[in-house]
């Protein structure tokens, strides 16, 4: 009898930490609405990230190619050219966030400031393994070659983390504050 009432209250308290734990969200967690500049850079953040996975991805397909078969000289150009075109596609709109930026929420901030280094470190690896093959085609056998190319992977990855990370953060919360804001009821909003 007593194991049972203890079983009772075990599943109360835990009904009654769940219930509070939410309302906790409520009080932490509520935010203001987003501006439109906010709204705007939201969307621009998308757009960066899913250029910023496209650009990983074509890295990571280039740098297992190097590891596998051993591309020639013409598909080291073609792909260094390819990665190229995603720094500067992305180049010019982080300068566009950038502008943005003291418009946008704290963690929009932190996502913009955070894919500058990366961005740059992928774009130096980009420009010197270029550099690499324009003074001997042979130099994409080299270790420090395929050092750049496993940089450029590293740092497009990093990229692509942190704004991701971020970001859903960002959205995360804004769930939860959304959700808090549905049980706390119009009175206590």
């Amino acid at each position: 009898m007593l194991t049972g009432r203890l079983h009772i209250f075990a599943m109360a308290a835990a009904l009654g930490a769940t219930l509070s734990a939410q309302l906790s969200v409520a009080e932490t967690v509520r935010s203001e609405p987003r501006t439109p500049a906010q709204e705007k850079i939201a969307k621009q953040l998308d757009q960066f990230e899913y250029t910023a996975a496209s650009m990983r991805n074509e890295v990571d397909q280039y740098v297992a190619s190097m590891r596998s078969i051993r591309p020639h000289f013409e598909s080291h150009v073609y792909r260094l050219a390819y990665a190229k075109e995603h720094v500067n596609d992305l180049g010019a709109k982080l300068s566009e966030l950038e502008l943005l930026s003291l418009q946008g929420t704290e963690l929009q901030q932190a996502a913009i400031r955070e894919a500058r280094p990366h961005l740059e470190a992928v774009a130096y690896r980009v420009q010197a393994a270029i550099e690499m093959l324009n003074e001997d085609q042979r130099n994409y056998r080299s270790t420090e070659f395929r050092g750049k190319v496993n940089g450029m992977y590293e740092h497009s990855d990093r990229l692509y983390s942190k704004v991701d990370t971020i970001t859903d953060y960002e959205k995360a919360r804004n769930r939860a504050a959304e959700e808090a804001a549905v049980l706390a009821g119009p009175d206590e909003v």
